[in-house]
């Protein structure tokens, strides 16, 4: 019974602490809630005086500590719920950092990709069974993939015919045609995807808009991109 006492006289305080501070308490409308706050709160503190006479000052600091802890507990909570928008916002952009490329939110037909810290936006793709990082390029037309996944995909950049002519920032550049078997993001899954073996070698591989042609539909605001399909 003493115990209950106690943890009921914080748990009094607390709802009382935040009623009067979400909204000002006036004697008019709240005077029902201040004396049966004022009644338990006496009650309480009754409680508390005997549970102090009866216990030793060891026990009393251990239940004092044990219900500042569940105080602290419920405060975090509290907090956590208050701010989980803001939380989720956080966590998102440091999983953007850590792993460039995942999506940092997916739903049926939909995901989200966080700008990385060098201002691109990066997808991971499963092409052919295989991980490959593509960086996403609006500003190109093609699938461009670089000689080293092709290889890995299983092309021969040696035994590929270079039949495509491009013309980028760098100067004209040569590629091959080839046809990915399969693409797929997260829940996103495509098949027969005419793409193109960079001659040259790319830091990364290029998701142009051969890719985005096909989606339902993509945007870019606040430092992330939705690919929806």
């Amino acid at each position: 019974m003493r115990f209950f006492g106690i943890f009921l006289f914080f748990i009094l305080g607390a709802v009382f602490l935040n009623r009067s501070v979400s909204e000002p308490l006036t004697w008019k409308q709240d005077s029902g809630e201040i004396l049966y706050a004022g009644a338990m709160t006496a009650v309480d503190s009754n409680l508390i005086g005997a549970a102090v006479n009866r216990l030793g000052n060891e026990d009393f600091r251990r239940i004092i500590r044990h219900a500042g802890i569940w105080a602290g507990i419920f405060l975090l909570t509290a907090l956590a719920h208050s701010y989980r928008f803001e939380l989720a916002g956080i966590r998102d952009k440091v999983m953007g950092n850590l792993l460039p490329g995942r999506s940092i939110a997916e739903k049926p037909g939909e995901a989200v990709f966080q700008i990385s810290p060098d201002g691109h936006f990066y997808i991971r793709a499963l092409v052919n069974g295989k991980n490959v990082r593509f960086l996403a390029d609006t500003g190109a037309s093609d699938i461009v993939i670089t000689p080293k996944t092709a290889a890995r995909l299983g092309f021969t950049p040696e035994k590929l015919r270079f039949d495509r002519i491009y013309r980028t920032a760098n100067g004209i550049g040569r590629g091959a045609s080839v046809q990915l078997q399969s693409l797929q993001i997260g829940g996103l899954y495509m098949e027969n995807i005419s793409a193109s073996v960079n001659e040259a070698d790319m830091e990364d591989s290029l998701l142009g808009m051969r890719f985005f042609n096909r989606l339902k539909g993509y945007s870019v605001k606040d430092g992330r991109m939705r690919i929806c399909w």
